[in-house]
């Protein structure tokens, strides 16, 4: 069944969030007009975007002014909780059939409006999640978008009995930023010798004792785990995507030199079973010419085009960022997730595309957001082995309730007991078997 919307003026935000909400967060044929006639006369389902009633047994939405403006604007916003969800209120506004304006309150988070108006960034330059409203008011935790959308299927199934509402199918989408292949080798002589040092003045046996193994045999470096997570990957039947750092030598971009052999070996034998993307180096973000020079590295050792990237250091600055990312031939980003915790940055989990706020116009890049990163959870959280399952198991469930895909930010690197990862290989693993099948 179709749903008409009518709306009095036309808006590009109001045409996104309609797209977002009924091609990408669910699939309903949608027509949106603003002719009354067009309206009254057409079949199906019917949501009134406007302020003045016009047939008995539509769905009322109360508009917000957010989706009619083409500027910025602090706004004083409410939020009310209605049966354990919240809904955003930016103007006095009441009546309609729901508790606020779900498409205007969608819009603010898919658009990331906040990060637009002044914020204090980070030591990284970053807008952090302590700064937006879903970490304040709490339901950072929770997939609101999807949320939203489901309240107004059901209404329209209440209203409208031969409405058949879809809905998406949960899956499992891991993926791996590739900063170190290896802890100890394939290193400057230089800081070879100051790790070495470092080891003994403060104790480090176990270190010194693995530093020396790996120099023998590399596949025995503790960050080497790509044997380790094929092996995950083959029992659980799944398809993760590497994105990989090709940056030169700076302070944040510590990744091997892309002539490595061995680096270059990894890459193409990674080409081989897994999608690749690029992880734009943090110098990339001081020197944009370096964007498309790390680009062409990675597609010359893999040998096949790359479209997707994630940033290092999940370093997003809006709207600069995503345009130098489409100007490189990027057509998917994954760097839509917070350092400092974890959650729905968004307001959802699945792929959205892009909307340049400045410029007011919906984009062909691709927004792949992600629910939780390993840092996250156990350098800025502090969380042990399994606080981190237990924070995980609950983001899964909200995935899995709404639908879509459960993405998970990982480091090859995140399993070394030398490091603080003691315990969270098998913790890993256990989140692998609940993301893939359900169970535990």
């Amino acid at each position: 069944m179709q749903i008409t919307i009518f709306s009095t003026n036309p808006s590009p935000r109001l045409n996104y969030v309609l797209k977002v909400f009924f091609e990408h967060l669910s699939s309903h044929t949608y027509m949106l007009t603003y002719d009354k006639s067009t309206y009254l006369r057409s079949a199906g389902a019917k949501i009134n975007y406007s302020k003045v009633s016009l047939d008995s047994n539509e769905l009322r939405v109360i508009p917000e002014t957010l989706l009619f403006q083409t500027s910025l604007q602090q706004y004083p916003i409410q939020v009310n909780w209605v049966e354990g969800c919240p809904w955003l209120s930016f103007e006095e506004k009441k009546g309609g059939d729901l508790p606020a304006d779900p498409f205007a309150s969608s819009f603010y988070l898919l658009s990331r409006y906040e990060e637009y108006l002044p914020f204090e960034a980070d030591k990284h330059g970053r807008f952090t999640a302590a700064q937006s409203l879903a970490m304040r008011e709490g339901f950072l935790q929770m997939a609101v978008g999807q949320r939203w959308l489901n309240a107004v299927l059901k209404v329209l199934q209440q209203k409208y009995p031969d409405f058949a509402s879809t809905s998406l199918l949960y899956h499992f989408a891991p993926t791996y930023d590739v900063d170190m292949p290896w802890a100890f080798c394939y290193r400057p002589w230089w800081k070879q010798w100051g790790g070495s040092l470092k080891d003994l003045l403060f104790g480090k046996k176990q270190r010194r004792q693995d530093r020396r193994r790996a120099l023998k045999n590399p596949a025995t470096d503790p960050f080497y785990t790509f044997p380790q997570l094929h092996k995950w990957h083959e029992k659980y039947g799944l398809t993760p995507r590497f994105f990989l750092l090709m940056g030169d030598a700076a302070e944040y971009d510590t990744n091997p030199s892309p002539d490595l052999p061995a680096q270059q070996a990894l890459i193409r034998d990674l080409a081989a079973h897994y999608p690749l993307g690029i992880h734009p180096s943090y110098q990339s973000n001081i020197e944009p010419d370096r964007l498309t020079m790390e680009k062409q590295r990675l597609e010359k050792i893999a040998d096949q085009p790359i479209t997707h990237s994630r940033q290092h250091f999940l370093k997003l600055h809006l709207p600069e960022t995503y345009r130098r990312l489409i100007d490189a031939g990027i057509q998917a980003d994954y760097s839509m997730g917070y350092a400092d915790d974890t959650g729905f940055r968004a307001g959802t989990a699945v792929p959205f595309p892009w909307y340049d706020l400045e410029r007011e116009t919906c984009t062909k890049l691709m927004i792949y957001p992600f629910v939780a990163m390993d840092v996250t959870l156990q350098q800025y959280l502090g969380l042990t082995a399994e606080e981190a399952y237990s924070r995980l198991k609950d983001l899964h469930q909200e995935v899995k309730l709404v639908g879509g895909p459960f993405c998970l930010l990982w480091h090859n690197s995140s399993f070394y007991a030398e490091d603080g990862w003691a315990g969270w290989g098998e913790m890993y693993e256990q989140v692998l078997q609940l993301a893939k099948t359900g169970t535990i």
